[in-house]
């Protein structure tokens, strides 16, 4: 594997045959590089796990939930009004995004040309002021400027409205006999701070199964992340619902992270530990009342 920071692209793997691949001239590999640019970018800005492109996998890479269906317009223009908000600190704050092409990736457009036309629909729309400048004494970059308009403001409200109304809290863990306790202790505290427990169970992770888990994450107002056993089912939920801006609570059992690879989870992220079932299921009473706003909760 080879490990790349990218001004354009953020940080990402690629291995010895992805590269060989990609290098090909013409070949299909080539046509879809955008798509992962925009990928690794989102990831990056987001500070999610950077992606590892392997050839053999990459079909299943690009059925990524953050890559928006590039044959709808409407989705990445979305997808940019979402990106732009998560920049944006306050309503009418000018955004400086930098040289152009260090821009495109934003949108997951495939060139600077399909970005500008994306720039003129968003102003004919009304969704933001785009002013792109060339200075000659900057080497004649193309430095780009954004606000988002009420519209496109309004966009971005009505894409998270729906998690912020959810009456659910969806589990990710490990679904093994060591965690029936743990399992039945999160699904009480959920049950106990007035929401609907959501928990899919299936020992096999299949594409089918993954797929009713991910709807029902796009659906609950928070999740709450059980990393004991470091597994990959439950790192893959806890990044979707991270990349769609679900509130999750990450909690793991003591002594979990000295026999699995916890680090960046126990260090980037606020983590519960907890030693029983009892005390998981007050701390997460606690936690979920801390952040999550409870119905009837004074």
């Amino acid at each position: 594997m080879y490990f790349f920071e990218c001004g354009r692209c953020g940080e990402f793997e690629v291995s010895w045959e992805f590269l060989h691949n990609f290098s090909d001239v013409g070949g299909e590999i080539k046509k879809i590089g955008y798509l992962l640019s925009g990928l690794a970018r989102e990831l990056y800005e987001t500070k999610s796990p950077h992606p590892r492109f392997l050839y053999k996998n990459i079909e299943e890479t690009l059925k990524s939930y953050l890559i928006p269906d590039v044959s709808r317009i409407e989705e990445k223009i979305q997808k940019l009004l979402q990106r732009l908000r998560e920049k944006t600190d306050y309503f009418g704050q000018e955004i400086e995004l930098g040289d152009l092409e260090t821009v495109v990736p934003l949108a997951y457009a495939k060139n600077s040309h399909e970005l500008i036309a994306l720039f003129r629909l968003m102003t004919e729309k009304k969704l933001a002021k785009v002013d792109v400048t060339t200075n000659e004494k900057d080497d004649g970059l193309r430095r780009v400027k954004i606000t988002l308009s009420e519209n496109g403001w309004d966009i971005t409200n009505a894409l998270q409205k729906t998690n912020k109304e959810s009456d659910k809290g969806f589990v990710a863990i490990w679904f093994d006999d060591s965690m029936n306790e743990s399992i039945g202790a999160i699904e009480g505290a959920i049950t106990e701070c007035g929401f609907k427990s959501v928990c899919i169970r299936d020992e096999h992770f299949s594409e089918k199964i993954m797929d009713k888990a991910l709807g029902e994450i796009r659906q609950s107002r928070f999740v709450i992340v059980d990393l004991t056993g470091a597994r990959s089912s439950v790192f893959f939920e806890a990044g979707f619902a991270h990349g769609l801006g679900i509130e999750s609570i990450y909690v793991y059992k003591d002594g979990a992270e000295e026999q699995n690879p916890l680090e960046f989870y126990v260090k980037h992220y606020q983590c519960y530990k907890y030693k029983n079932s009892t005390d998981l299921k007050e701390t997460l009473k606690n936690a979920i009342k801390a952040r999550i706003k409870v119905k009837n909760q004074v």
